[in-house]
Order: structure tokens, then C-alpha cells, then sequence
């Protein structure tokens, strides 16, 4: 009789044994596919945060494309293609022998009339929020070519003459809430935007440059944001 009980009791502890088994394998299952799902989500929401990312970042490209393609368009219309060179970062430039005489940083009768129309460009692109709000500086370069010369000088005056020519040309460009969009420099001979001592390419770097500048601040605050889910 004790042999009988002790068989059944053996048979119990066995039973008992078995059920927590499969219950310990049953959730370690469950945490596994707890965390592939978890894996999975955050795929998706990484996928979508990078999403917004290269959206913003291409959008920062598309205003600087937008706001070079109004430029080079009151260019074009005046000057021709043949006349303007685009450069990179969306940088545009026109010819200097089109605004300036020779070692001059006078601008030319056919200079005004060409700058007149960049002129209105300048306010529309800045009256455009959607645009305006972004931009930080646009820069108005001056270029040489290497034929020795006081090239400091010239590359500057030439950037500030085009300034003041296109504050003339279309005074709001003086007022405050516009002008502090506009910034001039000179870069003598050392940013040519072809290589050569050809007169074809010393015509190409004797020039006058729009460079576009975006306020980094912003795009990189919008995109801490992203990252940050807010």
C-alpha cells in the first residue's frame, strides 16, 4: 500500500513538473515577440524620423534652388545664358564685363539696366515668407581674374557698386526689413570659377556672384525637433 502511494506520489511531482516547463518555454516566446514587435515599431518610427529629415533637408536645397532660379531668370532675360554661370551650391554669376568697363567699379548704362531687374527679384524673394524666412544672407561677391592688379580692392568695390546700384534701382532694398538680407564681399583672384590664363577663362572669373546662404539655425532647430518628437 506505501509502495502504491509513493508511485502516486512520484506520478504527481511529475505532473507538476511538466505544466511549468511548458509555461516557462510558452513565455519566453511571449517576451521574444514582445521585443521583435517592439524592434519592429521602432523600425517603422525610425524609418518615418528619417524621413522628415532628408524632407527637410531637401527642403532647404529646393529654397536655395527657388530662390537661384528667380535670380538667374531676371539675369537671363536681360544678359542671355551665355553670360551667366552657375556654380555650386546654387550660387549664381554674371559676367563682370556686363555691369563694369574695364578695371572699373562703375557700373555700366547696360549694367543698371540688368540690375534694375535682379533689383526686383531681391523684393520679391524676400516679400515671399515661405522663402524669407529661411534665408540668412544674400551675398553679393566680387571676383577677378590672377592679371596683377589691386584685385582686394577691385573684387570689393565691385561687390559694394552692385549693392548700392540694386538699393538704388529699387529703394525698399534700403529699408531695414530688406537690406539686412544683403551682405558684400571680395574675393580678388582666389575663388575662380574656371581654371585657365585663356582670355575666354579670365572672362568667366572676372564676375559678379549671388550667393545664397540659408540660416543653419533653423533647419537645424526643426530638425532637433524631429528627433525629439515634439
Amino acid at each position: 500500500m506505501k509502495r502504491r502511494q509513493r508511485r502516486f506520489l512520484e506520478e504527481r511531482v511529475e505532473e507538476h513538473y511538466w505544466p511549468s516547463f511548458t509555461d516557462m518555454m510558452s513565455m519566453v516566446v511571449l517576451v521574444f515577440l514582445f521585443i521583435a514587435i517592439i524592434a519592429f515599431v521602432q523600425s517603422i518610427y525610425n524609418a518615418y524620423e528619417q524621413t522628415q529629415v532628408r524632407h527637410e533637408l531637401s527642403k532647404a536645397t529646393n529654397i536655395k534652388k527657388h530662390i537661384s532660379d528667380v535670380i538667374n531668370k531676371k539675369l537671363e532675360d536681360q544678359v542671355g545664358r551665355d553670360k551667366i554661370i552657375r556654380g555650386p551650391n546654387n550660387t549664381i554669376s554674371i559676367q563682370g564685363s556686363v555691369l563694369f568697363d574695364s578695371a572699373s567699379s562703375e557700373i555700366s548704362t547696360k549694367g543698371k539696366t540688368v540690375l534694375k531687374n535682379v533689383a526686383d527679384g531681391l523684393v520679391e524673394i524676400i516679400n515671399d515668407k515661405d522663402l524669407s524666412q529661411y534665408i540668412y544672407i544674400i551675398q553679393i561677391e566680387g571676383h577677378t581674374d590672377d592679371v596683377p592688379y589691386d584685385n582686394w580692392t577691385l573684387s570689393s568695390e565691385r561687390a559694394v557698386s552692385v549693392l548700392k546700384y540694386l538699393q538704388t534701382a529699387n529703394p525698399k532694398l534700403s529699408e531695414d526689413d530688406y537690406a539686412k538680407y544683403l551682405a558684400v564681399t571680395g574675393y580678388s583672384k582666389y575663388k575662380p570659377a574656371v581654371k585657365g590664363n585663356t582670355e575666354s577663362d579670365r572672362s568667366k572669373n572676372r564676375r559678379i556672384s549671388f550667393q545664397i546662404i540659408l540660416d543653419d539655425n533653423k533647419w537645424q532647430n526643426k530638425i532637433k525637433d524631429i528627433m525629439l518628437d515634439k
